[in-house]
């Protein structure tokens, strides 16, 4: 059920119990009132309404002071209470919303639209960009751009053939809607609309920019570097990464931008013993010719896969210390 039919059937079940009946805009009133906020645009300007996992804390006193202002004077907030709680209806803020976003696309309402009054805020932009998005899960055609292209021509088409064509109208839409929040997103600030920018339309200005603290894996963000080719960016990120316990990362400083510094790739080697990942053993397995791990079950031919361990010179004891004496800050800060 969409947010709009939950509010709607909120309203069916309070107007028989007000006097005058409660009016549908202003259950939506009521419902932001709930939620701590003093109108419902002012909610739409930070946050959505959605059906959640868990109840976001409801204030009572609140729902009622909002009631007494829109003139019921004998409000049942106990019924309001009790829906919100049946149908697990509370608020995700902006950032909250970009990360269910980013992890399960289209699972929030359909009409996510419509409950975001996007206007100057970055964060309500990215949501919606989000929202428009192709899932990167699902590599099947789209509709018919064969299809689409015969009715943009004036060919009358019908059954499937329409059915695709209309689709693949709908995400050249859904595409422009994206593109359009994103940018607009990253017009006003959005550190992760401008890191999606630089991945999706090659815009480097995220890198640009002092935006050293997204909220974004350092990995992909070395790649996208890698990808634009902004090899220092990419040495920055790899090794914010590595500071950050990533193994892989590590590896690749060794294997490149640190390949010259001895002193630096011992740092990386003790730190990957403290991890208890150390990068000096070698790690291979069994995989089957296909490069899936090995089932005996299963049996037949076996090949070897994995990678080798690293090997450096040594040391001069001098700075050896002070590779041992980086790596334990590091791991510390962990």
């Amino acid at each position: 059920m969409t947010i709009k039919n939950t509010v709607y059937s909120a309203h069916q079940r309070l107007k028989d119990l007000t006097n005058p009946p409660v009016k549908l805009t202003h259950v939506y009133e009521l419902l932001a009132a709930a939620f701590g906020f003093n109108s419902y645009a002012s909610l739409k300007r930070v946050a959505i309404l959605t059906n959640l996992d868990g109840l976001t804390t409801v204030n009572q006193n609140s729902i009622l002071q909002k009631a007494n202002s829109l003139g019921y004077q004998a409000f049942p907030a106990g019924e309001l209470v009790a829906i919100l709680e049946e149908e697990g209806l509370g608020t995700l803020t902006f950032s909250e919303l970009a990360v269910r976003l980013s992890e399960y696309n289209h699972f929030i309402d359909d009409d996510l639209d419509q409950l975001i009054a996007a206007d100057t805020n970055a964060w309500a932009n990215y949501c919606l960009a989000l929202h428009c998005a192709d899932s990167e899960e699902d590599d099947s055609q789209i509709g018919s751009e064969y299809w689409y292209q015969q009715m943009q021509a004036g060919r009358q088409l019908s059954g499937i053939e329409k059915t695709w064509a209309l689709e693949y109208k709908e995400h050249l839409a859904n595409g422009n809607k994206y593109e359009y929040h994103l940018r607009k997103a990253a017009l006003l600030g959005c550190d992760l609309a401008l890191l999606d920018l630089a991945e999706k339309f090659d815009d480097a200005t995220f890198f640009e920019g002092d935006y050293q603290n997204v909220t974004a894996d350092p990995m992909r963000v070395a790649e996208i570097a890698h990808n634009l080719g902004r090899y220092k960016d990419q040495h920055h990120w790899l090794t914010v990464a590595a500071e950050a316990g990533n193994i892989e990362a590590m590896r690749e400083l060794i294997e490149s931008f640190d390949s010259k510094d001895l002193t630096r790739c011992w740092t990386w080697i003790y730190l990957s013993q403290l991890l208890d990942n150390d990068l000096t053993i070698d790690h291979h397995y069994a995989i089957h010719e296909n490069g899936s791990e090995y089932d005996y079950d299963v049996g037949g031919p076996m090949y070897a896969d994995g990678l080798d361990g690293i090997s450096l010179e040594s040391l001069e004891k001098q700075q050896d210390a002070l590779a041992r004496f980086a790596a334990e800050a590091i791991f510390k800060k962990l």
